[in-house]
């Protein structure tokens, strides 16, 4: 059976997902029950985890969309010529997704982004509202099984409205799946880690190689990869950006400005002298100029600009 229709594509994706579900160290009962339901559905959700699974024992175990992407890209692939393939791909699947969002036309593809600097609001055909932070990057795919949002770069603000087809609602990240549970959170991209701040009700955590883990309204989760790394309180700054505004409190002026820097285009540091200083405070995100001379009046520090996007902070002559 070729790979010639968008069924059977998308049977293939939902295969890695539920690879991927079923790959946890812990599974529920209901998510167990939920894929043997889907793989009931039709002949071409059989087909398709036929396929994942011969391929993830030629490959030894390899799981979720990385498998995905070596089947639709290779559908005949004999074992040497997977593992081949496996060590072209990266060998993981985080390596892949690392990959192809690192290219300029990932975000330029996306279905929807933002500009640096700028916030988006979309309502979905669900209902539900999705806003995107400064330079972010989206897929949306809803069909009748599921709901699902691709988190390409950047960070999104979910709210998911209730669906009368009772379709469950998915984040897929670099690092994992979050699962909305009826809820209100932000899922962030960092560069070692993914972040989520529940701000209603609850999600559920699927790192790609680690175990399931419920973060409940009032926490945030870091996680990778391979595990659940930390659930602590929400994050006090999770959700300043909505109102155009960091608020922070003695932070290090270095990390300052690395947030700032998300929100202009170019260049913006300071001189490693001056990037232990402490500072607290309300900035705006709509107008880091205002901000970056907020920071020279606050601190002995100078603004040194060769053009609007070459800012560097240093200490007084």
């Amino acid at each position: 059976m070729s790979i010639n229709n968008q069924q059977q594509r998308e049977a293939l994706r939902m295969a890695a997902h539920w690879s991927a579900v079923l790959g946890a160290e812990r599974v529920r009962a209901e998510d167990r029950q939920a894929w043997q339901d889907w793989c009931q559905q039709c002949p071409e959700n059989r087909w398709a985890w036929q396929r994942l699974e011969q391929l993830q024992q030629q490959l030894q175990g390899v799981t979720g969309p990385l498998a995905y992407q070596m089947i639709q890209d290779r559908p005949n692939l004999g074992r040497r010529a997977a593992l081949k393939a496996l060590l072209l791909t990266g060998g993981t699947s985080a390596l892949l997704w690392g990959v192809s969002r690192q290219l300029p036309w990932t975000h330029w593809m996306a279905d929807q982004r933002s500009a640096t600097g700028e916030r988006r609001l979309l309502v979905l055909d669900d209902g539900s509202r999705l806003t995107l932070n400064t330079a972010s990057a989206v897929d949306i795919h809803f069909d009748e099984q599921h709901r699902q949002v691709s988190l390409l770069a950047g960070e999104i603000l979910v709210e998911t409205a209730p669906d009368s087809m009772a379709r469950p609602f998915w984040v897929m990240t670099r690092d994992g799946l979050v699962q909305a549970l009826g809820t209100r959170f932000v899922v962030r991209e960092y560069p070692e880690h993914m972040e989520v701040n529940v701000l209603e009700h609850a999600v559920n955590l699927y790192p790609h190689r680690g175990a399931e883990h419920m973060v409940r309204a009032g926490q945030s989760a870091r996680f990778n990869t391979q595990r659940v790394l930390e659930v602590n309180g929400l994050n006090s700054t999770a959700t300043d950006w909505l109102r155009g505004r960091l608020v922070i409190d003695n932070w290090r002026l270095e990390d300052l400005l690395a947030e700032l820097s998300r929100y202009r285009p170019g260049y913006l540091s300071c001189d490693p002298t001056v990037a232990d200083l402490r500072i607290s405070g309300v900035f705006p995100l709509d107008n880091t100029d205002q901000a970056l001379m907020a920071i020279s009046r606050a601190l002995p520090v100078v603004l040194v600009s060769r053009t609007h996007y070459w800012v560097r902070l240093q200490p007084p002559v």
